[in-house]
């Protein structure tokens, strides 16, 4: 019997059987083996296209700088948890220790939620608080996404902020402090569309009227928004002042500003103005949706208000947008560097009467300047530093609602002339879709490879495959 086993055993089968077994349970230990190790390492990669799941290098960089206790706290029930919010939140603890994540219930920590309810109202659920040293900053839901509210439709979610809200409130938890930024007024100025966005960022923004005061010494950054009606000799007087001390200044004019020309005369030590007219672009590559002459997203150039555009690849839409321009005769400590542009195809169109789609003997060719960024001196020795943005749009300030990139665009300006790079980088994650578009031989060569290459490719194989069978 014993023999019987034995030599059936050492048969062939046995041991191709057993060789086999031997095989699948290495492979089922090695899998087992590969997913623990998986597990401890945890290596995540972010493939989607806008970084959606990544925090910014800047954000990085400020995690890095906190050098004292700070605190996270996710106000949400458990199993109620906003799951992005959290995900995000626990990144910014996994890279640094001095930084804690914690969820609150709001039920079970009144004192907590009556410390952190400044008017009263509460704190909704789902928010998340960010604790410093130096104060704390509330985060509502409405706050952690950037939305645009259309009368025909729904709400449509157009940006992941999260990242953004929470690395501001770090900033200011850790400091303590909220620059002050002053719209001029007094010259019909529209009141500015991002008064929310600059609150959630930390700024204070406040009023200064020329004639009637001097720009206050608090001042981070004045915001000239479009006005109608020119600059008295004092009021521009004061401006050239301010400027001459190292202030910052971020103007959006378009052909409705009535106030260009006594700007200019202010700007023309620094070798900068503001060219009348509206822009029209024939390359429809640049036009929005291939619409309107005057309605296009300009080209972007390196600098750091639109680096962060270019890398995110963020457009920014500029309808009806007058030209910007720098002298060659200008103080020579001036630097600046123009970093949004049209193509080589449009025209600055310096009669407003006219409706000609095509370009006159009167207008000036392309490309057009739109915006400008400025300094004085490049490398101050004393600390002081003039930093002026000329943009020549100020409807794209109103768009900042519908365009992510508007706001994005707007923010980084003001986070460069005040001089807070720490901020400059950190946007929002764009979900919106803009149009598709391409030139026409990108056009041609789509065209070609589906119409005319992958039918040859399938008829060449299947001619190759039916004559290989016949002679079978």
């Amino acid at each position: 019997m014993l023999n019987r086993i034995s030599s059936s055993l050492r048969t062939r089968y046995v041991k191709y059987g057993g060789f086999a077994a031997v095989i699948a349970i290495g492979a089922i230990a090695a899998a087992i083996l590969l997913n623990l190790i998986v597990q401890m390492i945890s290596p995540q990669f972010d493939l989607s296209p806008n970084k959606v799941f990544s925090l910014s290098e800047q954000t990085l960089r400020v995690i890095e700088a906190v050098k004292e206790p700070a605190a996270i706290y996710g106000i949400w029930e458990p199993g109620g948890e906003e799951i992005r919010a959290k995900e995000i939140a626990e990144r910014y603890a996994a890279k640094n220790r001095l930084i804690r994540f914690e969820a609150a219930d709001p039920d079970l920590n009144p004192g907590l939620m009556k410390r952190f309810d400044r008017n009263g109202k509460g704190i909704p659920k789902g928010s998340l608080v960010v604790e410093g040293a130096k104060g704390f900053k509330v985060i509502t839901p409405m706050d952690m996404y950037d939305v645009y509210y259309n009368q025909q439709q729904a709400p449509q979610v157009t940006g992941i902020a999260i990242e953004k809200r929470i690395t501001a409130a770090l900033l200011y938890a850790g400091a303590g402090e909220t620059p002050a930024v002053y719209e001029i007024t007094g010259h019909q100025e529209a009141p500015l569309a991002v008064q929310d966005a600059l609150e959630r960022e930390n700024y204070a923004l406040r009023q200064a009227s020329l004639m009637q005061t001097p720009i206050p010494e608090n001042a981070a950054g004045v915001i000239l928004n479009n006005p109608k009606t020119p600059f008295a000799p004092a009021e521009a007087e004061r401006l050239r002042d301010y400027l001459e001390g190292g202030g910052r200044l971020l103007a959006l004019l378009d052909y409705r500003s009535g106030a260009a020309e006594s700007l200019n005369d202010v700007l023309s030590g620094y070798g900068l103005r503001f060219d009348y007219g509206v822009v029209a672009e024939l390359d429809p590559n640049y036009r929005f949706g291939g619409g309107s002459l005057f309605e296009f997203l300009p080209a972007m150039q390196a600098q750091d208000i639109v680096n962060p555009l270019i890398e995110n690849k963020t457009p920014v839409f500029m309808p009806l947008s007058m030209g910007v321009s720098v002298s060659d005769i200008r103080r020579r400590t001036v630097k600046a560097v123009p970093f949004l542009a049209s193509s080589d195809k449009s025209f600055l169109r310096t009669d407003l009467n006219s409706s000609a789609q095509e370009q006159l003997p009167a207008d000036i060719p392309g490309p057009i300047t739109l915006g400008i960024a400025a300094v004085d001196p490049e490398y101050p020795e004393d600390g002081k530093q003039t930093r002026i943005v000329l943009v020549g749009n100020a409807m794209f300030a109103e768009l900042t609602a519908q365009i992510p990139g508007n706001l994005d665009f707007f923010m980084n300006a003001l986070a460069w002339i005040t001089d807070r790079p720490e901020v400059l980088s950190v946007g929002s994650r764009s979900t919106f879709m803009m149009p598709m578009s391409m030139n026409q031989l990108t056009a041609l060569i789509i065209g070609l490879v589906f119409v005319v290459l992958i039918p040859l490719i399938c008829f060449v194989l299947g001619l190759i495959t039916w004559l290989r069978r016949r002679h079978l």
